[in-house]
């Protein structure tokens, strides 16, 4: 009996024993649950606040106010782990290269194109006190958490605008006018006229405006519109026995030799005497048929048959066979960027010889433009006459032809815009991993070439920049789609026909006055888009030329790549360079493109910051 008491107490106490173990052990697996929880939340917030350290401090790499570390540190204060903000030591904070293809982090010195960040928790950094480990003299463990983020990097196409337009603010016959009125009420009135003095000097044509004479005048010729027809009729001064026979007018002459006596005569006497600086020199025995056609560009064409002018009677048309390139043509006035400008200004200017007019010739005849068919006019670089002078810029040193604007101001801007990259990849020693640049430029659909293939030689590309000029004036020359397409083409993968790079990010960044008129896509293409792709920035109907330009941005935006529109010019349309960005994908919260004033003053400073802008705020990516 005593015995089975015995047993019966055993076995209770085996149990008390037993569920005490069970008890204990149950304990211990929640205990170890929690801690496994407190570790694995640790570990998830500081991998969100490496992730956010690393991104930050990716995103300011190279900048121009670059602080990588404290940008890190201050990104990952905003974070908790435990309950405690995330701090982040010096070195816990890494530059390196990372590798896209090997996929691997080389820590480096100094600011190359990625960082990674090491992001801990342990008895230094605020502690994590782990039940399950105190029954074993644990209450401490280190948790980590690591990032590698890096700045993209970027295949940049700069597709620049060089139509008629380009060089508007520089026709002194007009534009000087109406830049001045709209801007002295706004406290700035001698831009224009200092844009005119820059011209002047770059050409040693001395004050501007510089003397002006009438058709004739040292003859004594009344000065108006019949001047030339006073000039050479039987009873004009070149009729006179005084006149050097190369010159002197006879009754039997015809009208075609009386135009090449006065001509010579306005090239030797009057062109030389007044523009003594201007190329080609002004000579009607070498240079004749060049200064022809400036003459007939500025002479008032005059149909005389009685009265002033006669004999001999019945003239016809004077000056006979002028050419049709003539002032009053060009697009002068550009009514689109100058709506106020009229033609007044400009035909107080017909007849008129003398630096300023001569001006007006060369910008209307722009870069390309060969008056007489062989000679390009000083103006152009492809002339041999083109006068360059040095400036400092924020690249360096570069000569640079005359001063045209608004492509100068494009020009210095680009240079400053390329520095801007050259400086953020400056401590980047693998060309592969640094950005990469490119020059696109565009007129007419078959002007519209790559000036610069994507590079890392951004001294190269810089010079490239500096002999930017506009087209001629005479025709739609605003292409602005096919100059997408262009940069489109060139910077995508080399996988899809392109010259870029696998795994960057690209960059389309248009320069232009918004003026699109001319475009390389069907009107069925374009209407077709339209129709897929629904958006109340299409412009519709029969505007297929800006909804080209839009198509192709948005086509871009669609890849993930970036499309910016940065307008220049006091004309410039920002309505379509708005409807641009909202297609690219760039535009503020206000829905617009980046804006300049549009006064000439700031150009080249105000496009420099919005090029900033772009190039130090990269795409950032975790890598890893």
């Amino acid at each position: 009996m005593l015995g089975r008491l015995r047993s019966r107490r055993a076995r209770r106490g085996a149990i008390v024993v037993l569920a005490a173990f069970m008890i204990i052990a149950m304990l211990g697996m929640i205990a170890f649950a929690i801690d496994v929880g407190v570790i694995l939340l640790l570990k998830t917030q500081l991998q969100v606040a490496a992730d956010s350290a690393a991104m930050a401090a990716a995103a300011v790499l190279g900048g121009e106010s670059s602080d990588p570390i404290g940008t890190g540190q201050e990104f990952a204060a905003y974070h908790k782990a435990g309950g405690k903000a995330v701090t982040l030591g010096a070195n816990d904070i890494e530059y390196g290269t990372w590798d896209s293809t090997a996929r691997t982090f080389t820590p480096s010195e100094s600011v190359s194109n990625a960082v990674r960040v090491t992001a801990n928790r342990n008895a230094s950094t605020g502690g994590n006190n782990l039940f399950f480990g105190r029954l074993f003299g644990v209450d401490q463990t280190t948790i980590q958490a690591q990032a590698v983020a890096m700045g993209n990097p970027r295949d940049i196409c700069f597709v620049v605008d060089l139509s008629g337009s380009m060089n508007d603010d520089c026709d002194p016959c007009w534009a000087t006018k109406a830049i001045s009125d709209q801007l002295t009420p706004q406290g700035y009135p001698t831009v224009a006229s200092d844009m005119m003095q820059d011209i002047f000097t770059d050409f040693n044509f001395g004050t501007f405006p510089g003397t002006l004479q009438h058709v004739g005048e040292p003859l004594s010729v009344t000065q108006d519109s019949k001047a030339y027809a006073r000039l050479t009729s039987n009873t004009g001064p070149l009729t006179s026995a005084s006149i050097p026979s190369t010159y002197r007018i006879s009754s039997s002459n015809s009208e075609a030799t009386r135009k090449s006596k006065a001509y010579k005569w306005m090239i030797d006497y009057q062109i030389a005497v007044i523009m003594p600086n201007a190329n080609p020199t002004p000579d009607s025995s070498t240079n004749y048929g060049y200064w022809e056609k400036y003459l007939d560009y500025i002479i008032s064409s005059q149909t005389v048959n009685s009265g002033v002018g006669t004999p001999p009677s019945n003239r016809g048309t004077l000056p006979p066979s002028q050419d049709s390139d003539q002032i009053n043509d060009f697009n002068n006035p550009n009514s689109t960027s100058y709506p106020s400008a009229g033609t007044t200004e400009r035909d107080s200017y017909r007849n008129k010889l003398g630096y300023r007019t001569y001006v007006q010739f060369m910008m209307d005849f722009g870069r390309n433009g060969r008056p007489d068919g062989s000679n390009y006019t000083p103006l152009s670089t492809a002339s041999a006459d083109c006068p360059y002078h040095s400036e400092s810029t924020a690249g360096g040193t570069f000569s640079f032809p005359p001063r045209e604007q608004p492509t100068h101001a494009s020009r210095r801007s680009l240079i400053a815009a390329i520095q801007e990259v050259k400086t953020r990849n400056s401590t980047i020693s693998d060309t592969n991993q640094r950005d990469w640049v490119s020059v696109v430029t565009f007129d007419t659909v078959s002007g519209t070439v790559l000036r610069k293939a994507l590079t890392s030689d951004y001294d190269a590309a810089m010079q490239i920049c500096t002999t930017l000029q506009a087209v001629a004036d005479d025709q739609s020359s605003t292409a602005t789609e096919t100059g997408l397409i262009y940069g489109q083409n060139h910077i995508k993968p080399s996988t899809q026909g392109g010259a870029g790079r696998i795994n960057t990010q690209k960059v389309v960044v248009l320069l232009t006055d918004g003026m699109a008129n001319l475009k390389t896509s069907s009107d069925g293409t374009v209407g077709a888009y339209r129709t897929a792709n629904p958006s109340s920035d299409w412009y519709g109907g029969g505007s297929y030329t800006a909804d080209a330009a839009m198509m192709q941005a948005n086509s871009m935006e669609s890849a993930h790549w970036k499309v910016f529109a940065l307008g220049i010019g006091l004309g410039t349309n920002y309505d379509f360079m708005d409807r641009m960005a909202r297609m690219g994908g760039t535009d503020n919260e206000d829905g617009q493109a980046p804006r300049t004033s549009g006064n000439p003053v700031g150009y080249e400073s105000e496009l420099s910051e919005l090029f900033q802008d772009i190039i130090e705020n990269p795409a950032v990516r975790l890598v890893k």
